[in-house]
């Protein structure tokens, strides 16, 4: 067999991982087999397996390459550092996040909530994923200076809790990770659909961001 470049087999692997994003955009991830991947893209099986051993390879490409696009940390640290209070840097910080859902619920935030569902069911498999997963999600960073600014509002007078940080920051964690459940559910699967609301994650953060404010008993 001819060797082949460098980067032929870039582009290759590429085409590969396009293929399984979209499978991913139209279908639950814990739910791709791989001949779905291999119809999508066209190859054979063997032409998958040259460039990747199995389906979680693929999906740990997938979600390096779709959190290493999603790199949003320098953005977090901006808002942080050109907002004159603590108070302000958390406005930014949620208003910053609901837009972001926004963007980018068909990849990002569609694939993040259903890791969630293929780990509950396959630990083993979440060992494996995990241990290759490279690129770090932003949102962990996001919430980490939020909760770093939030202390920094304690420490400055501008904030005095009505509640313990425990609770707070316990309630901050679920709020958002049921916000993005919703609205993934409702975007993405079209759950919800006879409610009278439709959710906006940008109002829902919105929403939260006064109501931490308020539990703050910010000045």
């Amino acid at each position: 067999m001819p060797k082949v470049s460098h980067d032929y087999v870039k582009k290759k692997k590429n085409s590969i991982l396009e293929a399984a994003i979209s499978v991913c955009k139209a279908k639950p991830l814990y739910e791709i087999a791989m001949r779905d991947i291999i119809r999508e893209s066209g190859l054979s099986q063997g032409g998958i397996y040259r460039y990747y051993s199995d389906l979680d390879e693929i999906l740990v490409a997938v979600i390096n390459q779709t959190n290493g696009n999603a790199d949003y940390r320098q953005v977090v640290d901006e808002i942080i550092e050109y907002s004159n209070s603590p108070k302000e840097s958390i406005e930014k910080l949620f208003t910053f996040l609901g837009e972001y859902i926004q963007e980018n619920l068909s990849t990002v935030g569609k694939i993040q909530f259903e890791l969630t569902i293929l780990f509950a069911n396959n630990p083993e498999r979440q060992k494996k994923i995990l241990s290759n997963i490279t690129e770090n999600e932003s949102g962990q960073y996001l919430v980490e200076r939020l909760f770093q600014t939030i202390h920094e509002g304690i420490s400055l007078g501008s904030f005095q809790p009505e509640v313990s940080i425990e609770q707070l920051f316990t309630l901050i964690m679920t709020s958002i990770d049921g916000i993005v459940r919703d609205v993934v559910l409702q975007k993405c699967y079209g759950m919800f659909q006879n409610e009278q609301v439709q959710f906006d994650e940008i109002r829902l953060m919105n929403t939260l961001c006064k109501s931490v404010l308020l539990l703050l008993g910010s000045k």
